[in-house]
């Protein structure tokens, strides 16, 4: 099945291209990642207990501050 995506801006489909450039895939390939662990992510908060929820919150805010380490790491490692 094809989605399209309308009214993303020129710098966000910037930083998505930095992100799958730096997985090594490419733009489609990073959306559909994303877009899975989103569904996954979804799903497990519907069956799961309150204390496991925390847990996957926490894990989850985890993994995007370590998205934007990332970013910020290559923006600065770009400037030197």
């Amino acid at each position: 099945m094809e989605i399209k995506l309308r009214f993303i801006t020129d710098e966000e489909v910037v930083k998505l291209d930095r992100l799958a450039k730096q997985r090594k895939i490419s733009r489609q390939e990073y959306l559909r990642r994303l877009i899975r662990r989103e569904l996954m992510t979804a799903g497990e908060f519907l069956e799961i207990d309150s204390e496991s929820k925390i847990r996957l919150a926490l894990a989850s805010q985890l993994k995007k501050n370590n998205d934007l380490l990332h970013i910020l790491i290559t923006q600065i490692e770009e400037r030197i």
